[in-house]
């Protein structure tokens, strides 16, 4: 028989536990409303985020339409005038509507090298090949030389902590400043350890670096031959300016999507190119920072023209019969080119071989 003592007892437990019951049960009530706001805040934010891009979507559609109808001389040449405001100013407006007619610019640029860089029809096998060498010529040219531009600079910060811990008067024996063609074969294994993604954060930190340029222009024509060079012993024997004019034969080639450090591709048809070369002998011609960080501009030595092409471009390829070995000359280098030699290895083309080529 309960005493009354026990029955009490019994009476607190259990209203004890209806409480703990009650008040898991609003805990679970609270964390689903929680977790309900928070899904619901994120919904909406999704909602103006998708609406904003919308609008911007829009009202850069509406631009376009209204601008389209400009001559691109004039749409360059508006773009310079406020440039040239800008600079003498400061005036972020007058850099808006800069970049507003630049923009647009380059927006027609890009619409007009669309179906160049589309798909490649299934009996096209050599475009398809060359769009596989220029990708695999590119990631080998990007790698090797943002690592030793990066190296370089290491080496560079070097030598100025070096100079300044010595004596002035002590003779001390370093490497002369500049770009170094003449690496040795110690730093050679040195700059190829380096880790890419270091080499390429560190130089997008340099407002001067030539990786900066937001598109790479890629030249589709490529002059190609057929030999029947059988390895690259053979091929090595081949010298392309020997051959003879008429055996060469023109193709084009279709264009990257995307380059190794994630530029994305251009393609200059005669239009745009010829335009571009106007433009910068009378508009532009001592300030190319209007462009240069758009695409790359570079005058010739030996003419008024201006050169517009990013680097590696290859400028003709030599096959063996059956097409899994090539020899190219590359332009890698302002006035100056090499000698790439590739082959086909499970159905990818590598780089095998580089040799030294010429200069201007």
């Amino acid at each position: 028989m309960l005493t009354l003592e026990t029955s009490k007892g019994l009476r607190f437990c259990g209203a004890f536990s209806a409480f703990v019951g009650l008040n898991f049960v609003f805990m679970l009530y609270m964390k689903f409303l929680r977790n309900f706001c928070l899904l619901a805040v994120t919904f909406v934010a999704l909602l103006c985020g998708c609406s904003e891009s919308n609008e911007d979507d829009v009202k850069n559609a509406k631009r376009f339409e209204e601008l389209k109808v400009l001559p691109l001389d004039t749409v360059l040449s508006r773009a310079f005038a406020f440039y040239e405001q800008y600079q003498a100013t400061n005036d972020t407006l007058l850099r808006d509507s800069m970049d507003d007619y630049k923009s647009h610019f380059l927006a027609r640029l890009k619409r007009s090298t669309d179906s160049l860089c589309g798909t490649i029809p299934a009996d096209d096998s050599l475009a398809a090949d060359l769009r596989e060498i220029n990708e695999a010529v590119s990631k080998y040219f990007f790698e090797y030389h943002i690592k030793h531009m990066y190296w370089f600079m290491l080496d560079t910060a070097r030598r100025e902590s070096l100079l300044r811990k010595v004596d002035r008067t002590q003779k001390v024996e370093l490497t002369a400043p500049g770009w170094r063609w003449d690496t040795r074969e110690e730093d050679e294994a040195t700059i190829m350890g380096i880790p890419f993604e270091e080499a390429l954060s560190a130089l997008k930190k340099d407002s001067t670096s030539m990786f900066k340029v937001a598109y790479f222009v890629q030249e589709l024509q490529v002059r190609y031959v057929d030999t029947i060079a059988a390895d690259m012993k053979a091929f090595q024997k081949i010298e392309p300016f020997l051959i003879k004019q008429e055996e060469w034969k023109k193709t084009k080639s279709a264009c990257m999507e995307k380059t190794p450090i994630g530029q994305q591709v251009l393609v200059l048809n005669k239009e745009y190119e010829s335009l571009l070369n106007n433009f910068m002998k009378t508009k532009a011609r001592g300030d190319r920072r209007f462009l240069m960080w758009e695409i790359p501009v570079m005058q010739y030595f030996h003419n008024d023209d201006f050169f517009f092409h990013s680097f590696p471009t290859i400028s003709s390829a030599v096959f063996n019969k059956s097409r899994d070995m090539v020899t190219l000359n590359v332009s890698d280098g302002y006035g100056h080119g090499s000698f790439y030699y590739l082959s086909k290895r499970s159905g990818k083309w590598e780089v095998v071989m580089l040799r030294d080529g010429w200069i201007w």
